[in-house]
Formats: C-alpha cells, sequence, structure tokens
C-alpha cells in the first residue's frame, strides 16, 4: 500500500521522538544514576542490577557495557508489545532499545560524577574522615527521574517507546485502565529495593532510587495522558453527521440529545462523547469538518464504569 505524504511525515517524525526520548534516557542512566549506583528501574533497572551482580564476582566490567544487557533484557518484553500492544508500537520498541543499547556504549562518561563522590573532611584528631555525598545524589536522582521521565512521557504521548517497561506499560493500560505511572513506580521500587538493599546492602540508595521513580513517575503521567478522560458536549444542527462521525473515527459511542436553544429557538442536536485526552484535537477535527461553528464544552471525567474501548497510541 503507498503512503501518502502525511504518513510519511508522520513516521519520520515518531522516528526523530524515538531517537530524541532515547537518547535522552540514556543521558539520564550514564550521566545521572550510574554514578551514584542509583537504578534506572525498568529492563533498564534489570539491566543494571545483571550487570552490577556479574561485577561483583568478579567480571569488573566498564560502564560502557551495559548497553548489551539493556538490548538482552529487552529482547522478551519486546516480544510482549508484538503480541499485546501493536506491532508498530513493537517496532518503535525494537528501535528504541537499538538506539538506547548504541548511545550506553558510545556515550562519554558523566561530567557530573564529582557529586556523587564521598566528602572528606579532617576531624580534631587529624583523621581523614569520608562521608557520603547526600546532596549530590539528592541532585542526581532528581534530574535522572526528570530527563528519564521526560523521555518516556514524551515517548508515550507521541506513539512511540522507550523500549522495556513502557511496552509492559502500554499493554496494562490498555487491558486494565491502570496509569502507566503507578505500574512503572509499583515495579521500579522493587528492582530498588532488591538491587540496592539486597544485592548492594545500602538501604540509602534504595531511598534515593525511589526518589528518582516517584519524579519519573510524576513526569510521565503529567506528559502523557492518553488514558484520562474528557466528556465532550457538542451542540450543532448537524449532531448527527457529527456522531457517526466520531464512533467512526474514534470508535468511541455518542449520545444525542433533542435541545432547543432559549434565545434562537431553533431546535438541534446535543452530541455527548466520552474520548481519552490524548483524542481530543482528533475529535475537535473531526466536528469542524461538519460544522464550523459548533458550540464545544468539555468536563475531565475522574472514572469509566462500563465498556470503554481502550486503544494503543499507534
Amino acid at each position: 500500500m503507498r503512503l501518502t505524504k502525511q504518513e510519511v511525515l508522520d513516521i519520520l517524525f515518531r522516528l526523530f521522538i524515538v531517537l530524541f526520548t532515547n537518547t535522552l534516557l540514556s543521558l539520564a542512566t550514564v550521566w545521572f544514576l550510574e554514578p551514584a549506583a542509583l537504578y534506572a528501574g525498568g529492563a533498564t533497572g534489570i539491566a543494571q542490577l545483571l550487570f552490577r551482580m556479574i561485577n561483583r564476582l568478579g567480571a569488573n566490567m566498564s560502564g560502557n557495557l551495559l548497553g548489551w544487557f539493556i538490548l538482552f533484557v529487552n529482547v522478551p518484553i519486546t516480544l510482549i508489545g508484538f503480541k499485546f500492544v501493536s506491532k508498530r508500537f513493537a517496532i518503535y520498541s525494537v528501535i528504541a532499545v537499538l538506539v538506547q543499547s548504541l548511545v550506553v556504549l558510545v556515550i562519554p562518561e558523566s561530567p557530573f560524577a564529582y557529586l556523587a563522590e564521598p566528602i572528606e573532611t579532617i576531624n580534631q584528631a587529624g583523621n581523614i574522615v569520608s562521608t557520603m555525598n547526600y546532596g549530590g545524589i539528592l541532585t542526581l536522582a532528581i534530574f535522572g527521574g526528570l530527563l528519564s521521565g521526560m523521555a518516556s512521557g514524551l515517548a508515550l504521548r507521541f506513539g512511540v517507546s522507550t523500549g522495556g517497561v513502557d511496552v509492559l506499560a502500554q499493554a496494562v493500560s490498555i487491558k486494565k485502565g491502570i496509569s502507566i505511572g503507578n505500574f512503572t513506580m509499583v515495579l521500579n521500587i522493587t528492582i530498588a529495593i532488591f538491587g540496592g538493599g539486597v544485592l548492594q546492602g545500602s538501604w540509602v540508595i534504595v531511598l534515593f532510587t525511589i526518589v528518582r521513580m516517584i519524579i519519573n513517575s510524576l513526569v510521565i503521567d503529567k506528559i502523557h495522558t492518553s488514558y484520562s478522560y474528557t466528556g465532550l458536549h457538542i451542540f450543532s444542527s448537524h449532531g448527527e453527521a457529527i456522531a457517526h462521525s466520531l464512533m467512526n473515527t474514534l470508535n468511541h459511542g455518542c449520545t444525542l440529545f433533542d435541545v432547543e436553544g432559549a434565545h434562537s429557538g431553533k431546535e438541534f442536536k446535543e452530541v455527548y462523547c466520552v474520548v481519552s485526552n490524548y483524542e481530543i484535537h482528533r475529535a475537535i477535527k473531526e466536528i469542524k469538518k461538519h460544522d464550523e461553528k459548533a458550540f464545544i464544552t468539555m468536563a475531565p471525567v475522574n472514572k469509566i464504569n462500563g465498556k470503554f474501548i481502550r486503544k494503543s497510541i499507534v
């Protein structure tokens, strides 16, 4: 099938988002999390866990080799994406994993590593005392969380992926309607406890990793709104045409009401339809095709109890 110009531009834009977000995620991991021994969570966190386990056994591998571990962990998760999310989403995930692994392999060492170095002071006895740089590690955790959350949120917002848990979270959101941020936070806290507390024996690492993950989850939910809902009230003399267009385009049901204008006395239709926030722009575009002067109000919908088709954003 021949692609239109708009479809080609859309694919190129999504590929750019894949490159940008996964480069950003790699920078967050290598420059902010690794120097402080914090965990990225998700597939990258699992890769860090395996990498550090092998190093503790005496392998003494360089940090750049983490890229191969990221690639290895993401292979089975990407296969899940093909089955439960969508083939296009999974293809973007494959590209994402390759970009992320390559960037981690070639990226230079962190210019912020000094923030994780212990602070040395001299006590009254003249001895050098070394203490953990809590302020520096907190700074790394905050910026690591902001950048990784921004990367994941932007990727999901534009219908692509950063691989790993993004794929699992997308599948769970489609099936259960669970917040992507909440899903990743629960999974990532488990990784932090096992990696920092059990493997490395440092609950300080666990606490700072959890701070990073909370920031990461909040940023994801602020940027990615695919599974938050809005009720549209559309008033138009072309209500039936608008309703059919919304149902065919978005695959969501609509309800029609007969209404009358108090000032004009004219009879027309009110169309009520619930859409995900991600679909608002598309819905308005469809409405304007039939009635440029349609009056539209929007109200947030906190919860849905009943049949509502949740779709992959790709």
